[in-house]
């Protein structure tokens, strides 16, 4: 039996992960810059990091107990690793470590870029995450726990974009997020790809509550109170998805809901429910098949505002339809093969003859795209962006990790099918699991012939996973119509196949999702830890003795420990403690839910200085005069709602109090949400009362934000400590074998671990709080400030060239400030120093050796002596050619050179071979046109022949009119009027 050392790692094991699906969904960090993906990333990394911490000293601990049976922990991996669905988990991170070894900027794939951070470290994490289930999950009431925690983390962010919907989100955005709601996600397509995800979990929580007060005639008031909870959190997540607007996570959502229904009626074995599903589903494809047709029979409504979104699904003159396909079309040429990528320095790709197989690497397409961006996407998407994503899980595959990739990614995939329904029993036989994969790899192949010779090679990337899809489904349907009940299946509880039914409906609702979309780290997140709860529930539990039928009638006997005579032990079924082991456990998972949200809605909106008024204003209102009552209605819904299910969902409680546990749970996690609150309020009134003066006021203030992120870890990571205590069923009074060493090395992995996640994590968004603090002073003009504040977030991260790029820039405008010439001098060489060191940290960006190319032309104005102009010039001049190897079909770049060779080289002719270069490029760039309309006006007044000035004359005018159709700026008009 295991010490109480590696009890306690197994509780830190499983609060970690319960942590991890509530938190990522719900944490983002308002003070940073990149307030999304980034804090999730960094967010899931620590616990995967505490997961794996705490695994390393249970198996550390477990070889000291010579009795303990885990102490043959290779034998037990390597068995591990033989389990199903497992080695293709394990395939997707080799590929992935393969591709980050080999990639075009390997420190970038293996940390993760400034926008995503999902590179080769995150991937890392999901894969603990799925491993820590698949290898802890022991015990049904795991299973159960872990299901209501990702139900409840659904609530507010479901609130919240109701919040949005009508105008009292207390948080300003950039943008309009009462259109389409954004959320805790920052996005309207990945806030519906996130409920999409746990929608199904929720639906069979409401069959199961019904059926509960059907069967039992005790606890009819729990079971009421359950389903009543679970209604309410459905009805928002649809009303959430609706909100959002989102086609890809609906077209999701619908294939979900097939299989779950199909499931279900395949469950109760009732044929007639089955046919009506069939002909529901061919009615809605049918549907969105006939609105789809150009001026076909439901024209009149595709201009609806929500419903004609979905009449465009295959009109490629639709925006953002032209955007995706843009982007196909540039990672089609990515993945064939072409001329090796060149770096600024002249050096090639030497692995390019291997790139189709194994990819660019994890996070680099931003980088790698360049040299095969399409010039139409400029007019679709914004002029200065590269994208670094495909919208396409296919074509991101096999950009990153290539072909290698795309096989792992579609074979994890087909074993989470195959073996979610073979433990269904709708896989018995040969016959049945050749016509499975017939059926899936067959579509597949099939869709992406038709699509390729229907519309082009662009298409590829969704007419593959389109027809594995239409094969999963045609599987499912024949299944329905000519399935048997199998004697194996009816063996276990009807709860097995419940879970089994609603992580299927789930991860096909995904599978669909990602290929129209972006996976993002909440929904990577959470298809990992169902696959690992899928291979537990389906496999390993029932090879426990979990899930069978004979025991469902049974009391927690299952769970109750026994005394061995002649043994050294003696267990007791939970950790002493004040109050009963569910409660603690409802109370400290209430209190994970809560933290996050008062860390997001609490601000100082009035700059006020007491802490009260800062807790209760940031509670009741959108800003200083507008009173809502919005946020304090979302928390007071969450808190209630989970006291109320924690209180009602324990299996192993006796149910003679429940009024007085759900008391408790609502007494205990509103203390520690309070205690935080509190805390956190009078943080923000001591900084204004500290009011910046000086300079290093600023840089303090800077810390002191900075500061309120590792405080809410901490609070959160004690939380996830003290929830650990509670959550092992079994505690041994004492150590069969006990050990110093265990006792010394626990300590140790701790500080490691949080050493770890401090300098690979929690300073990472640290840069970015100082990074967004320079924003109001480069905005107002205070370079000086902004410029020491950059420096500050290159300190927390040196090797992020995206603060360098800043940095550079700030330099830059400082100098423009300044009239001496050695200051301005230094200034200037400290620029380059910056925009240097970002070019060697990622030399693909073209952004650094643009910059670079700028500033040199910046420069050459800032003299008088043509000599010394003529040099730095020259120099701009070689930067820009650089430049546009890295990036040939930027219009932008082009006219940029073409300026230097007009204003600065006094090369005229040669600005007109580059500026007409641009116009090939792109003949719809306003800018390009207006810069030949310079030129040609600069030729005409140095012609003395009439009629050669009146036809130079006439080409100026002939462009800035065209500047003028493209784009209404007032300085064309001018420039039109002078000539």
């Amino acid at each position: 039996m295991p010490t109480k050392l590696s009890r306690y790692t197994e509780g830190i094991i499983e609060a970690a992960w319960i942590a991890a699906l509530i938190l990522t969904p719900l944490f983002f960090n308002k003070y940073s810059s990149r307030i999304f993906e980034p804090d999730k990333a960094t967010l899931l990394r620590t616990l995967a990091l505490i997961i794996l911490g705490a695994w390393i000293v249970k198996i550390i601990e477990s070889g000291i107990s010579k009795r303990d049976p885990d102490k043959n922990w290779g034998q037990n991996l390597l068995l591990f690793l033989r389990e199903p669905i497992v080695p293709f988990v394990f395939a997707l991170m080799v590929v992935y470590a393969i591709s980050t070894l080999l990639s075009v900027t390997p420190r970038i794939s293996f940390w993760g870029s400034y926008q995503r951070l999902q590179g080769f470290y995150t991937t890392f994490a999901y894969v603990v995450i799925f491993a820590a289930l698949a290898a802890h999950l022991r015990k049904r009431e795991q299973i159960e726990r872990l299901i209501t925690a990702a139900i409840l983390t659904s609530l507010p962010v479901s609130l919240y974009g109701v919040l949005q919907k009508y105008g009292i989100d207390p948080i300003p955005w950039g943008g309009n997020v009462s259109y389409r709601i954004a959320s805790h996600m920052g996005n309207s397509i990945f806030v519906a790809a996130y409920l999409i995800l746990v929608f199904p979990l929720t639906g069979g929580r409401i069959v199961q509550s019904f059926g509960a007060i059907l069967k039992e005639e005790r606890n009819l008031g729990r079971h009421i109170a359950r389903s009543t909870i679970y209604i309410f959190i459905a009805a928002l997540q649809l009303i959430a998805i609706y909100f959002s607007q989102s086609r890809g996570p609906l077209l999701g959502l619908l294939a979900g809901a097939f299989f779950l229904f199909i499931l279900l009626a395949l469950q109760w074995r009732l044929r007639w429910l089955i046919i009506l599903f069939i002909i529901v589903a061919i009615v809605l494809g049918s549907f969105l098949f006939t609105i789809n047709i150009p001026n076909g029979p439901l024209e009149s409504i595709r201009e609806e505002p929500w419903v004609g979104r979905f009449g465009q699904i295959f009109n490629t003159e639709y925006v953002t339809n032209q955007v995706r396909i843009l982007i196909w079309q540039g990672a089609a040429e990515m993945v064939a093969p072409h001329d090796p990528l060149e770096y600024p320095d002249g050096h090639k790709d030497p692995l390019n003859f291997i790139r189709p197989l194994i990819g660019y690497g994890p996070e680099t397409m931003h980088m790698a795209y360049n040299p095969f961006y399409p010039p139409e996407l400029a007019h679709v998407e914004k002029r200065n962006a590269s994208p670094d994503r495909s919208h396409n899980e296919t074509w991101d595959s096999l950009v990153i990790t290539g072909i290698l990739g795309l096989a792992a990614y579609l074979g994890l995939f087909a074993a989470v099918f195959y073996y979610g329904l073979k433990w269904l029993g709708l896989i018995n036989s040969q016959k049945q699991k050749t016509v499975f994969f017939v059926l899936y790899f067959g579509g597949g192949l099939v869709s992406a012939l038709i699509f390729y010779f229907w519309q082009g090679i662009e298409f590829f990337g969704v007419a593959l996973p389109f027809g594995v899809i239409l094969g999963l489904i045609g599987y499912l349907t024949l299944s329905a119509l000519v399935a048997k009940p199998n004697p194996e299946v009816d063996k276990f509880s009807s709860a097995r196949s419940m879970t089994l039914i609603i992580l299927l409906a789930a991860i096909m609702a995904h599978f669909v999702e990602i290929n129209f979309g972006i996976a993002i780290v909440a929904t990577r997140t959470y298809f990992f830890a169902y696959v690992g709860v899928l291979l537990a529930v389906g496999y390993l539990l029932p090879q426990r003795g979990e899930y069978l039928r004979q025991s469902e009638t049974q009391s927690s006997t299952a769970i109750t420990p026994k005394r061995r005579s002649g043994k050294k032990f003696n267990a007791v079924e939970t950790k002493p403690s004040i109050w009963d082991r569910p409660v603690a456990i409802g109370s400290l998972i209430t209190s994970l839910l809560l933290l996050p949200l008062l860390y997001e809605y609490i601000s100082n909106i009035n700059g006020g200085t007491s802490t009260l008024e800062i807790l209760w204003l940031s509670l009741t209102h959108v800003d200083k005069e507008t009173i809502s009552y919005g946020v304090l209605a979302l928390l007071l819904t969450t808190w209630f709602a989970a006291s109320i299910l924690f209180s009602a969902e324990n299996h192993t409680q006796t149910d003679k109090n429940p009024l007085k546990n759900f008391i408790i749970i609502l007494l205990v996690s509103a203390g520690i949400g309070l205690i935080y609150g509190f805390w956190l309020s009078g943080s923000l009134a001591s900084m204004v009362r500290n009011i910046p003066k000086t300079v290093e006021d600023v840089i303090a203030q800077s810390a002191s934000f900075e500061g309120l992120l590792p405080r809410f870890y901490i609070f959160m990571l004690l939380t996830v400590f003290a929830l650990a205590i509670y959550l092992p069923i079994e505690w041994p009074q004492r150590n069969f074998q006990p050990s110093s060493f265990g006792a010394i090395f626990a300590p140790i992995m701790l500080v490691l671990v949080l050493g770890l996640s401090y300098f690979t994590n929690w300073r990472v968004i640290h840069a970015d709080i100082a990074f967004k603090l320079a924003e109001p002073f480069a905005n107002s003009g205070q370079w000086a400030v902004a410029n020491l504040l950059y420096q500050r977030a290159k300190k927390h991260a040196p090797d992020e060239d995206y603060y360098d790029l800043f940095l550079g820039r700030g330099y830059l405008e400082l100098a423009k400030t300044v009239t001496d010439e050695v200051e301005k001098r230094s200034i200037f060489e400290n620029a380059e120093a910056d925009l240097l060191k970002a070019q060697k940290t990622n030399p693909l960006n073209p952004d650094h050796t643009a910059n670079l190319a700028r500033l040199y032309s910046w420069w050459a104005l800032q003299t008088q002596d043509q000599a010394e102009r003529q040099k730095r010039g020259l120099i701009s001049d070689d930067y820009y050619s650089r430049v546009l190897v890295l990036s040939p079909h930027n219009a932008r770049l082009w006219s940029e050179w073409g300026v230097l060779y007009l204003d600065v080289l006094k090369q005229p002719d040669r600005a007109l071979e580059v500026l007409d270069k641009s116009l090939e490029i792109d003949s719809e760039y306003d800018w390009t046109h207006a810069l030949l309309g310079n030129y040609y006006q600069q030729v005409a007044r140095q012609t003395d022949d009439p009629e050669t000035k009146a036809e130079y004359f006439q080409q100026a005018i002939s462009h800035f009119r065209k500047a003028i159709e493209l784009s209404k700026n007032l300085n064309y008009y001018y420039a039109l009027a002078s000539i």
